[in-house]
């Protein structure tokens, strides 16, 4: 599980990284998995890459023009659902009217509140669907496995078609992507430039693949076969 530290208290903020690595250490010993642990002193870090880690532990009272709560306020407006715990110090952040996800701990964090927070993060994590990253040039999309219909290579680009009509146009090659998916049981390849999301199949014919947005791509012989179990298990007509 990866987790976030943002605390402009320098004192404070080792505390919580000490914390965090024995709980990482006994985790470790019970379960074989310990924590990924960030911590940052500013927000700007941070908030550059939101979507990477499974809970947050936040507090930001001793820098100007800013507060924990507007830190918490940017990571919800940035597309992060999962816990976000604001430890309370200085400033009472219960009272700032802050959405369900967000919750609190009082400093000096205890250890048991602590651990019962990691907990609760990682039940959330775990009953979570997880998320694509498509990486555009100037922004970044984060999709289901269903929201995916298919990904097509044009030259050093793929071209990813979303269900809701949407074309991301991302830096990679087909392979690659393959590659990432691959732990999808729905995904297949039948050629090396067209990734199939097998759910969207409309139809095959003798030569052609045809998807539900009527998109149609070759189907070579030795494909085919695998086509047909892909679509018969999965395909549109369920």
């Amino acid at each position: 599980m990866h987790v976030a530290v943002c605390d402009d208290n320098v004192a404070d903020r080792k505390q919580m990284e000490r914390l965090l690595g024995r709980e990482s250490d006994k985790r470790l010993k019970e379960t074989g998995e310990g924590l990924f642990i960030d911590a940052y002193g500013n927000e700007k870090a941070m908030l550059s890459h939101p979507m990477l880690y499974d809970v947050f532990y936040i507090d930001m009272c001793k820098t100007p023009g800013i507060t924990g709560t507007d830190v918490a306020r940017s990571l919800i407006a940035s597309g992060v659902v999962v816990p976000i715990y604001m430890c309370v110090s200085d400033i009472d952040y219960r009272k700032d009217g802050l959405p369900k996800q967000v919750k609190y701990l009082d400093k000096s964090i205890k250890v048991a509140e602590l651990a019962a927070s990691l907990d609760e993060a990682q039940a959330f994590k775990d009953s979570c669907i997880p998320l694509i990253e498509l990486r555009e040039e100037k922004e970044t999309f984060y999709v289901t496995e269903e929201d995916i219909l298919y990904a097509v290579q044009e030259e050093r680009c793929v071209n990813v078609a979303l269900k809701d009509g949407r074309i991301v146009n991302i830096r990679d090659s087909v392979l690659n992507l393959f590659g990432q998916w691959e732990h999808y049981e729905t995904f297949f390849a039948p050629t090396e430039h067209v990734l199939i999301n097998g759910r969207y199949i409309k139809n095959i014919s003798l030569f052609k693949l045809i998807m539900i947005d009527g998109k149609n791509f070759p189907l070579p012989f030795s494909a085919r076969k695998y086509a047909k179990m892909m679509f018969e298990k999965y395909g549109h007509h369920h």
